[in-house]
């Protein structure tokens, strides 16, 4: 028993370097998946060694790879040993080995030679496939990225506009109301010098216009050009339009159409005609000769110098209120925040198509407003462009708010709000008033997941209010408005109203046209608290991480495994044979080589040039001899 063991350590010791590079191959492997694992997943700015993960999967894959190729060479090279002292096979089978012991164009000759017929051609195949190990190990490492967000504090770059509080426009109480206006209930009004806002009314200009190119977005910073601001409110503008065309009125009449151009001299201008009038005290109407728009005489009476000479064209009329208690769709104005409506009556298509007569085609009502509200936005910039969504708005006015002040003792505030239906605007006297407020309802703003920091109450001033609702009805749209212009004899000479009425009267989506101007107006707002209180977000960088796939993985722990026990099975056939571990050593090829006549046979072989030939037809094994083991030929008995 322990001239066993003792055996066994001797045999052992003659493949400690096998064993210790198998070791050192396997000690590799397992520290490349270990730092594979740590770095799954973690950002690559996290790595701060001098040189690169895949530097280091290099390093260990090439010592991984070599010491693991010198374990299954040396056992290639034991395997013809082996293979020769059990049986026999020729000469250029002994030489297929020897050649596969260095590298791995010898192990696809061998390879070839074996045809999976013995279990060495294993070792020749992990030979062959050690080239890919290195390859698949780097394969493992790949990258992916995410947006990182960080979330920005006062004095942060990354924010967005909004407002809580607006209040711009020159208000200012005239000198001579030193003798306030006498009214007759007898309350004694002060009276305001008002000068709207050039940028908010600017914004509704912009409105109209931009509605049909692009819309106008808030300011933000983004230093990234990613950035998420999540929900928040602000005070804004938001707009509705109501079809009221079951309310116009039709009257059918003969003569002039009033205010229209007069003829020619000697011509007749009397035709039937018919108007249809929208009830309340703007009355607004529109009217047009009767028959198809566009006929080569016009009215079908007579005919000058081979054109049209008389046209009706009043397509639509126009006109804006800043009553809304004087319109239909808006009157209700308790609570109301709407400082402005307009009531559009536009021809339908048919008419403007020349299908259908003006006096049998009813034309289209529509009244739009704009209000204060409040918005609820979800917002975001995408590589630099602003996404942006108004995800709920509301219009609660605050009862308690836009109080006149110092009434005195003829009347309460309240009934003055009576007196002129809660108006926001009643004229240039009126009393000082609070800020009007709209305000969020606490279970709608639970509702729709509001957080408890954003703001629920907005303000706006009455010299907001008053200059920008004068300016409207002063100067931007005091009289109606009619386009293209009302019908004249000439075509040529009629009057186009060149501001927002061509907008207005051509649009073919009047929500979408209000819509425009109302997010105009909005933007303008909340540029005007980006300074005071800004949005911050979560600015947005793009990080990239670790991805390792462990499926490539698989070829190199497959080959190892191969490798490894390759080794052991030819240690273990080697100490079964009882033979001493040469491996792939010249030394004992000589010294164990040829017997005398077989080296002399191919000596003459290669002087002949048929070395090759007589390999394959020379037949070999080890034998035992007087002097030991000796490769001897096979000669027939």
């Amino acid at each position: 028993m322990a001239n066993n063991i003792h055996t066994l350590r001797r045999s052992l010791y003659r493949w400690k370097w096998e064993l210790l590079w198998t070791s050192l191959s396997l000690a590799s492997l397992a520290t490349s998946i270990v730092l594979l694992a740590v770095q799954d997943g973690r950002r690559l700015d996290s790595w701060t060694a001098f040189f690169t993960l895949n530097t280091f999967i290099s390093i260990l894959a090439q010592v991984s790879r070599t010491t693991l190729a010198f374990g299954i060479s040396s056992s290639l090279g034991q395997a013809k040993w082996n293979i020769f002292s059990t049986g026999s096979g020729t000469l250029a089978l002994f030489d297929a080995f020897d050649q596969a012991s260095r590298g791995p164009w010898g192990s696809v000759g061998l390879a070839c030679r074996l045809r999976l017929r013995h279990l060495a051609s294993i070792g020749a195949v992990a030979v062959i496939t050690l080239l890919s190990y290195e390859p698949f190990l780097q394969a493992t490492i790949t990258q992916y990225g995410e947006l990182y967000g960080e979330y920005s504090k006062l004095g942060s770059r990354a924010s967005i506009s909004r407002a809580q509080r607006i209040d711009v426009g020159v208000f200012s109480q005239l000198a001579t109301t030193d003798n306030p206006i006498l009214t007759d209930s007898g309350i004694l009004l002060p009276t305001w010098s008002m000068q709207a806002d050039y940028g908010l009314t600017t914004s509704i200009y912009n409105g109209f216009y931009t509605s049909t190119v692009q819309s106008v977005q808030a300011s933000f910073a983004c230093p990234t050009g990613n950035c998420t601001f999540g929900s928040f409110t602000s005070l804004g503008v938001c707009s509705a339009c109501v079809d009221v065309s079951a309310h116009l009125i039709s009257d059918h009449r003969s003569g002039r159409i009033p205010g229209t151009a007069v003829g020619p001299p000697g011509h007749n201008m009397n035709h039937t005609y018919t108007s249809y009038t929208l009830p309340g005290q703007s009355n607004l109407t529109i009217s047009n000769y009767d028959g198809i728009r566009n006929t080569t005489d016009g009215v079908s009476d007579w005919v000058g110098s081979g054109s049209v000479i008389f046209q009706s064209d009043t397509l639509s009329t126009i006109q804006a209120t800043v009553f809304p208690q004087n319109t239909i769709s808006f009157s209700n104005t308790t609570n109301s925040t709407t400082f402005v409506v307009f009531q559009i009556i536009q021809s339908r298509p048919d008419f403007l198509n020349n299908v259908s007569d003006w006096s049998t085609t009813l034309p289209m009502a529509t009244e739009c407003g704009l209000y204060f509200c409040a918005k609820m936005y979800s917002s975001s910039v995408v590589e630099g462009e602003l996404q942006e969504n108004v995800t709920a708005a509301w219009s609660n006015r605050d009862p308690r708010s836009y109080k006149a002040q110092n009434v005195g003792r003829e009347i309460t505030a309240d009934e003055w709000d009576q007196q002129y239906n809660f108006s926001l605007y009643i004229g240039s006297q009126d009393y000082v008033r609070s800020d009007l407020q709209v305000i969020i309802p606490e279970d709608e703003a639970t509702r729709v997941g509001l957080s408890k920091d954003q703001p629920k109450r907005f303000n706006i001033s009455q010299a907001t209010i008053q200059t920008t609702m004068n300016w409207i009805t002063t100067k931007f749209a005091p009289d109606q408005i009619y386009v293209p212009g009302k019908a004249t004899y000439n075509v040529s000479s009629g009057v186009v109203n060149d501001g927002p009425g061509q907008v207005i009267g051509n649009s073919s989506d009047l929500n979408a046209t209000f819509s425009a101007v109302a997010n105009s107006m909005t933007v303008y707002m909340r540029n005007t608290g980006l300074g005071s209180i800004p949005q911050y977000g979560t600015t947005q960088t793009w990080v990239l991480y670790f991805r390792i796939r462990w499926a490539f993985l698989a070829p190199p722990l497959v080959l190892t495994v191969v490798g490894c026990l390759f080794l052991f099975y030819t240690i273990w056939e080697t100490q079964s044979l009882g033979l001493v571990a040469w491996k792939e050593s010249t030394l004992a090829t000589l010294a164990h080589g040829l017997d005398i006549l077989t080296r002399a046979k191919l000596r003459d072989a290669y002087q002949d040039g048929t070395e090759e030939k007589s390999a394959r037809e020379i037949t070999a094994r080890v034998e035992k001899s007087w002097g030991g083991l000796e490769l001897c030929e096979v000669r027939p008995s």
